[in-house]
């Protein structure tokens, strides 16, 4: 039977899909009813409302925590017949410890235990700590909370993002660079020392160095080699010679030009968003970036292995225990880090190949937010990993068959996935795992050297169909270690495939984002095989000083590696570099001569249709997967195709009191639109959507919509618990609400473009949640197409992102598209311009209001990557009457030339499509005018008249947005 059925992670992935489970397939279990009699799965239940004293389990009386499952499910698994569901509503489930599962917790009889989400996906969060909360002002926008004295706190996290420990310098965000750690320092003098170096007395005097408790230095060791960052604590710091000591050795000497910040002081604490904390006093410090440090939940992490799952060796694993569509998050760091041991034999463990104690991992860093040891058959799927001090997942040594799919995984402080194979010549145990259709971005957060996927010494696992993207360093790296036994070697039989890169290296040089060191240099090769893969941006932050990022770099001894179909764009320096490597096998790659676009599978590199969190927190919640994204919160909801809006299906709201909602894990100033099909003649129909915070039934609405009793004919807002009708008549047919966070200091509410009321107050949104909270009235409505924007720019508060590429950004209150505003481009050379965090594969909009009767004018719009003065790169869409007078016109690098729409008099929508990854579909009002490949992804949005031609007019922009649709 175990040998013929479906892996249990596959149903389940199915049946989460779908948005339901099928309730007549399924044995609702009590206590005391025995597994063997079970045919069907058998299911267990936690809530938050749930108790672990007086709850028995059942759907009715839930337990409170995943540990009372656990332990409770543990005795009755030896005659399993079917997989056992513990199935965890939705809600926060704060850890104070590491959940562990060990051999005693696992599968029998080819069935697994499923730990799931029972709500929409990542609705079930674990949370790997603790809210704070006694807050007091300390000074100025300073505020302390006792949490306790003596912990360990190496990482906090601020509605739902990294705070940063109290630094010198402060760090100065690049969009062009977002994963980079700078600014920095760099080290003077050439005294060359592990535990000390030099530094510019200038730079750091105005620090006094009285309190050193906490305090600890991040530096890229080596002088110009910008290869691993350390994090080290202070000893001491002699103020009179300028040298700062160190209490251990970094990775390599601090030459001059070594990077460093130094951080952990309570006099460093100046800016929005940093914290420090006394271990001494208990007091933890925070500048709230929103200024009010009551609406703000702050998270103090207890742990750094959230969920742990060991067996008791490499022969008594832990096994068929599936993850499934959970949040899991907000875990800690360390005081100190450092990659590997400074020389051969450090370890002290006797190794036969002890070089190797140099590239593995220290005993104390051999974890993960998910760790997993000794282990076969484990699935983590369909869940958000997000917030991790260490890598979000970490496999350590024997692990074999275990499979990581379908997530997303971001913001962690590591790497994305770690597998950390053992010592070469002690055993080929971490083999044959799968990595599969994951989001993997906002990487190396804590350290400068994280990547994608590390595979260290580990064999034939199969990394496939990812979208990997900002990056400090790596993307994909396999690494062994030179001048040993191959016999002794594992890092071969890799199969890297369909992966999709961009924005990578950038902080730190040498490199690649696909990158490899010591894998064979005897033949016959042991190698890996790199197919349908394309990298597009591998450049490093201007403070970097090493040799510039390739886009493969095959480093000391990697001979005779695999690639086909490799396409490599955007690389700062070569893009295929060999270090003492080569003799490769190659076939279609874009390094060489012959390469041809159409050998390769473009649709089929990234993140394939039905990864279930589309875009992250670019939200795409077009119900194509059902309710998969999508957490119940009254009713019961359903799907339909009866009336659609640009997909097969929508959210159909029917009856009383049926209610959708997507939490988001930390708060958003971003556009949302939210699209309402609304029957004009039902008058008894309440039908409302909201954006805001505070919880899906909360008291802090932000409300778009129908409400029967305040008006029936015209649409309403709904502001905390106050109603309103607008001036906008309900008519039968599609609708779109919108909500503008981007101001940062309230919300701009439209319905169908028209601004009808601007609140205060709330100034970032978790949530949207549609449908009917309200007993009493009935009718059906239909929701679809909710979208958060990357980024979305209105001009209702002036230029807002947009800079002056030429002339100046003026705004106009005369005609706008959406509220009152727009960007009115009037004079010859007027161009406003935006460049966006990384490149993106993404939508582009723009609106454009023209004037068909004017027949000397030249004015557009460009999305692409070369720069807004660029003029080979141009992928532009407007008017220009000198090519033609009567339709609208497309420019693709030098070349214009009209397309067949028309030019009118009004508002026109100019849409540009990334997504594919092969080049851009540029539409105008839906009619597609060109598909030019070559530029695969936009970091720019231009608009104006670049041209000192004498053809001028008045032409407004507006709404201009970058979505995943």
């Amino acid at each position: 039977m175990a040998g013929r059925r479906q892996r249990a992670s596959e149903r389940v992935r199915a049946l989460v899909v779908a948005g339901a489970v099928v309730a007549a397939t399924v044995v609702a279990v009590d206590v005391g009813v025995p597994f063997a009699a079970a045919q069907t799965a058998v299911n267990y239940y936690v809530s938050t409302t749930g108790s672990d004293s007086t709850g028995d389990g059942s759907s009715a009386k839930p337990w409170a925590s995943i540990q009372k499952a656990r332990d409770s499910v543990r005795g009755q698994l030896a005659g399993m017949s079917s997989d056992i569901n513990v199935n965890i509503a939705p809600g926060d489930y704060h850890q104070s410890s590491t959940v562990n599962f060990t051999d005693a917790d696992s599968g029998r009889n080819g069935f697994d235990v499923v730990y799931r989400s029972s709500g929409g996906l990542g609705s079930a969060r674990v949370i790997g700590g603790q809210k704070v909360t006694g807050w007091s002002l300390h000074q100025g926008g300073i505020y302390r909370a006792d949490i306790g004295a003596g912990k360990s706190l190496n990482t906090l996290y601020a509605d739902g993002s990294r705070a940063r420990l109290a630094r010198f310098p402060n760090y100065r965000h690049d969009k062009a660079f977002p994963t980079a750690h700078a600014a920095y320092l760099e080290s003077v003098g050439t005294t060359s020392s592990y535990t000390e170096f030099n530094y510019n007395a200038t730079d750091l005097a105005g620090i006094s160095w009285s309190n050193l408790s906490g305090a600890g230095v991040n530096i890229w060791s080596g002088g110009s080699w910008d290869w691993f960052t350390d994090k080290t604590p202070i000893t001491s710091v002699d103020a009179t010679n300028s040298v700062i000591k160190l209490s251990e050795s970094v990775r390599y000497p601090i030459k001059s030009g070594s990077r460093y910040y130094v951080q952990g002081m309570l006099e460093l604490l100046d800016a929005p968003n940093e914290y420090f904390y006394d271990s001494g006093s208990g007091y933890l410090y925070y500048y709230p970036e929103s200024g009010d440090i009551n609406s703000t939940t702050v998270i103090v992490p207890a742990v750094q292995k959230l969920i742990s799952v060991t067996g008791a060796s490499a022969s008594a694993r832990a096994h068929h225990i599936t993850f499934d569509g959970l949040t899991l998050g907000f875990t800690d760091f360390t005081r100190w880090n450092r990659h590997g041991w400074v020389n051969a034999g450090d370890s002290g463990e006797g190794h036969t190949h002890s070089q190797y104690d140099r590239q593995v991992n220290l005993p104390q860093n051999r974890t993960g937010m998910v760790f997993l040891e000794n282990t076969n058959d484990i699935t983590i799927t369909n869940s958000h990993l997000t917030n991790s001090g260490f890598s979000a997942v970490f496999m350590l040594f024997a692990n074999s068959n275990n499979t990581v799919s379908n997530n997303l995984i971001d913001h962690v402080g590591h790497s994305g996935v770690f597998l950390e194979g053992r010592y070469p010549g002690e055993g080929d145990v971490l083999t044959q795992n799968t990595v599969h259709n994951n989001m993997i971005k906002y990487i190396g957060e804590l350290v400068g050297h994280g990547g994608g996927v590390y595979v260290m010494n580990s064999s034939r696992n199969t990394i496939t169909n990812l979208e990997i993207s900002h990056s400090p360093r790596y993307a994909v790296v396999i690494n062994a270690i030179k001048d040993l036994p191959q016999a002794d070697m594992y890092a071969q039989g890799n199969l890297v495939k369909g992966v999709r890169v961009h924005n990578a290296t950038e902080d730190s040089g040498d490199t690649g984002p696909l990158y490899s060191f010591g894998l064979s240099d005897d033949k016959p090769y042991l190698y890996n095989s790199w197919e349908q893969i394309t990298v597009n941006g591998a450049r490093a932050h201007p403070s970097m000083h090493d040799y510039a990022p390739f886009g493969v770099y095959m480093d000391n001894d990697s001979y005779g590696q695999h690639f086909t179909n490799v396409q490599l764009s955007d690389t700062q320096g070569v893009a295929f570099h060999n270090n003492e490597s080569g003799d490769h096998v190659t076939s279609n790659v874009s390094w060489e001569t012959g390469f041809t676009e159409s050998k390769m599978d473009y649709n089929g590199i990234g993140v394939t249709s039905s990864f279930p969190y589309p875009g992250g927190d670019d939200f795409v919640g077009d119900f194509r997967n059902g309710l998969a994204n999508w957490s119940t919160g009254k009713g019961a909801p359903v799907t339909s195709t009866e009336q659609r809006h640009g997909t097969a299906t929508s959210y159909k709201q029917t009856g009383e009191t049926s209610v959708i909602y997507k939490t988001f894990p930390r708060k958003q100033e971003k556009r949302v639109s939210v699209w309402l099909y609304d029957d004009a003649t039902k008058t008894s129909m309440d039908a409302m959507a909201r954006v805001d915070a505070g919880g899906w039934d909360g008291a802090t609405w932000r409300g778009l919509g129908v409400k029967a009793s305040t008006s029936s004919t015209h649409y309403s807002y709904r502001v905390d618990g106050t109603v309103t009708a607008t001036t906008i008549p309900r008519s039968t047919g599609w609708h779109e609400f919108a909500w503008d966070y981007g101001s940062g200091n309230g919300v701009r509410m439209y319905v169908d473009g028209k601004l009808v009321a601007s609140p205060t107050g709330l100034g970032a949104f978790d949530q949207i949640a549609m449908g009917d909270w309200w007993v009493g009235t009935t009718g059906t409505a239909y929701w679809a197409d909710a979208v958060v924007a990357r980024f979305a720019e209105g001009f209702e508060g002036g230029a807002g992102a947009f800079t002056a590429g030429k002339g100046g950004v003026s705004t106009s209150t005369t005609r706008a598209k959406d509220g009152s505003a727009s960007y009115v481009a009037d004079t010859d050379e007027d161009v406003a311009v935006t460049t966006l965090e990384g490149k993106q594969y993404k939508v582009a909009s723009v609106w454009f209001h023209d004037d068909a009767a004017d027949t000397s004018l030249a004015q557009m719009a460009r999305v692409d990557d070369g720069g807004w003065s660029d003029s080979g790169s141009w992928r532009g869409l407007g008017v220009n009457t000198g090519v033609s007078t009567s339709n609208y016109v497309i420019r693709v690098g030098a070349t214009t030339t009209a397309t067949s729409v028309p030019r009118t008099t009004g508002w026109h929508k100019l849409t540009w499509d990334y997504r594919s990854g092969s080049g851009v579909q540029m539409r105008i009002d839906g009619v597609l005018v060109g598909s030019p490949g070559g530029t695969r992804q936009f970091n720019m949005i231009a608009l104006g008249d670049w041209w000192a031609d004498k053809m001028t007019g008045a032409v407004n922009w507006d709404h201009v947005t970058v979505s995943g649709k």
